[in-house]
């Protein structure tokens, strides 16, 4: 179960060549650091996923034509990656293993940017979700509906107490583009110690 600080992965940014760049921890970054760190007391808590207990999480995973998300969760059932010995070549962990990968985008308040970017996270990942604060997420959950058509989750969080609301979370489905999935693994590994993939 990873713990602690959760890594960006460190790759060149463009947008740090605009103007106005803030540089350094935006508010966004900082609410998707305290989700994450959330996700993870909350996933070693429950026992909704008995059989994909292991975990791996890294930030601001860009993938190729369909954006850079905010925060990747990878899970996976530790028993099946033990077959063989670790590392794996990512096609090999996700033949043998069948993991779980989940992209979020966080945003503070347009919800509606949000459900696009995430929407098109569906391409690598099984399962996409947008995060907004508590306090905003009323606006997103009078269009619920339109989550649920495209397939993309709606969850809430509270950074005052760390509580996170699933509003709708799609079921797992496979990437639009597997060649994606097998990137991103790759990507979350390079940050990532516990996830055995090379």
């Amino acid at each position: 179960m990873t713990t602690g600080r959760i890594k960006k992965l460190r790759f060149y940014e463009p947008s740090r060549n605009l103007p106005d760049h803030p540089g350094g921890r935006s508010r966004e970054s900082a609410l998707t650091c305290r989700f994450g760190q959330a996700f993870v007391d909350l996933s070693s808590s429950e026992h909704g996923h008995p059989k994909q207990s292991a975990l791996a999480l890294a930030r601001e995973i860009p993938a190729n034509g369909y954006g850079i998300a905010d925060l990747v969760a990878v899970r996976w059932n530790p028993r099946r990656a033990s077959v063989t010995k670790p590392p794996l070549e990512p096609e090999v962990f996700v033949k043998l293993v069948n993991p779980t990968l989940c992209a979020f985008e966080v945003k503070l308040r347009d919800w509606r940017r949000a459900l696009m970017q995430a929407n098109r996270y569906r391409f690598f990942a099984h399962v996409a979700v947008v995060v907004l604060p508590e306090t905003i997420c009323h606006r997103a959950l009078e269009h619920i509906d339109t989550f649920r058509m495209v397939g993309v989750g709606l969850w809430s969080f509270d950074p005052k107490t760390n509580c996170i609301t699933r509003h709708f979370t799609p079921r797992p489905v496979a990437p639009l583009d597997p060649r994606h999935e097998v990137r991103v693994l790759r990507l979350v590994a390079r940050v990532s110690r516990s996830l055995p993939v090379s």
